[in-house]
């Protein structure tokens, strides 16, 4: 199931928190990190785009408050599995 119906139980974790800002970025272009993201034409996989357990299951639990996801090892990649990380700056 989709996150649009929400039966996962982790809205206010840190990484459903994540899930979202990352969509925003990449499709929302009133967002003001858009130009940086979703203009430049970086997208979040299928899979993931609406079903933050699957986004969920490939990253896992977000390692500290100082992490944050990180498109590795291609930075003009989209959010995809293979090319998505936690990390810190």
């Amino acid at each position: 199931m989709g996150s649009h119906g929400i039966k996962h139980g982790m809205r206010k974790e840190p990484e459903y928190r994540v899930w979202v800002g990352m969509k925003d970025r990449c499709y929302n272009p009133r967002n003001p990190q858009w130009m940086r993201w979703g203009g430049r034409g970086i997208k979040v996989c299928d899979e993931w785009r609406d079903d933050f357990m699957a986004f969920f299951r490939y990253v896992g639990k977000r390692p500290s408050a100082k992490h944050s996801i990180d498109r590795w090892p291609n930075n003009d990649g989209n959010y995809e599995p293979g090319n998505v990380r936690w990390a810190t700056s």
